[in-house]
């Protein structure tokens, strides 16, 4: 069982947490997302196993799925994000049936991301909170008044390439509402990406070039898209606009 809050420092980049920086954001990874339709998407996909590498976790045709549970406050202030609430993100998370889940802090600030996250059991889910074993996260979820809120799975397909870079599209994302953490795969409830596929590139320094000939070749454009919060707004949970763009 992990308590280590930083265990990035030693994980290959493909792993990400994130292109394994530093938990405190000294040294953030630059993430940039994009939401292209299927057929773009495809013809994205098709070029970068051209020129990238499969995610070694990462089937070449299905990709692998993810399923998060994701915590918020009763009053919804990383939804609006409420000063104090609006960098960081809490999540438990599961790849595909593994028997181990990851309890993650995605933190996100002018444009770059950063991730601590620990490992346990996924048995250990049954035992309340304090319980877990990883104490910084227990400590913050209960510093911060969270509980869980909402459950995402989503299908992903990951290439990685040199020097710690990442393409990932993320697509067939469903989202249900919880008062528990449930990490057993969804694929009903309310649909996330309706005709979307969700593209995001990771990397360490400026744009690799290889990026840049994606974005220009296939015309991304930049834009926020968040599941988590597309979710909260299509089941009615957070009343108002408040958070309401999916950065």
């Amino acid at each position: 069982m992990t308590k280590d809050p930083d265990e990035m420092s030693s994980r290959p980049a493909w792993l990400s947490p994130s292109l394994s920086g530093t938990a405190d954001g000294s040294r953030a990874a630059f993430e940039m997302k994009f939401a292209v339709t299927p057929a773009v998407a495809d013809e994205l996909q098709s070029w970068a196993a051209e020129r990238l590498r499969h995610d070694p976790h990462s089937d070449p045709t299905r990709g692998y799925l993810i399923t998060s549970t994701y915590f918020d406050t009763p009053a919804f202030d990383v939804f609006r994000r409420t000063p104090g609430y609006d960098v960081h993100k809490y999540r438990v998370r599961r790849y595909g049936t593994e028997p181990t889940v990851h309890l993650e802090k995605k933190s996100k600030a002018d444009g770059r991301v950063w991730k601590v996250r620990g490992t346990m059991p996924l048995a250990d889910l049954n035992q309340p909170l304090p319980a877990w074993g990883v104490e910084w996260f227990t400590a913050d979820v209960g510093g911060l008044g969270l509980r869980p809120v909402c459950v995402v799975s989503y299908r992903r397909s990951a290439f990685i390439g040199d020097g710690a870079v990442r393409m990932t599209l993320d697509r067939e994302a469903f989202g249900i509402t919880t008062a528990a953490v449930s990490l057993d795969p969804i694929s009903t409830g309310t649909p996330l990406l309706t005709d979307l596929v969700v593209v995001e590139l990771k990397f360490m320094t400026g744009l690799p070039a290889l990026f840049k000939e994606a974005v220009e070749r296939f015309r991304l454009q930049p834009t926020g898209v968040s599941k988590y919060r597309r979710c909260v707004r299509a089941a009615g949970l957070a009343n108002g606009t408040e958070g309401a763009n999916d950065a």
